[in-house]
């Protein structure tokens, strides 16, 4: 993960931050969760009252904190992974949004 990439990118802290609240609450095996902007989308603008581009899921996957997973059949949504779930969960407090 290129940490110093996002250290001071607040919007891309907040998604992360979306990523990985929705993520946590999935009740699949840990191994088996997934996201996609459309779940996290309305958690993100609840809690900051704002909206975000889905590109900066794309640009989290480029930095190794989210990994791209396949995409719907139709091709219009794409799914990721968290990709090491402790040290976002480390860097989310660190930046104190847990």
């Amino acid at each position: 993960m290129k940490v110093n990439e996002i250290e001071n990118d607040l919007e891309l802290q907040r998604v992360l931050w979306a990523c990985y609240t929705y993520w946590q609450g999935e009740e699949l095996p840990p191994h088996e969760r997934t996201i996609c902007y459309s779940w996290i989308i309305g958690p993100y603008k609840n809690r900051f009252d704002t909206k975000f581009h889905q590109s900066k899921l794309s640009r989290l996957a480029k930095l190794g904190f989210l990994k791209k997973g396949d995409t719907a059949r139709s091709g219009n949504r794409r799914y990721y992974k968290i990709a090491d779930p402790n040290q976002v969960e480390d860097l989310l407090r660190k930046w104190n949004l847990i």
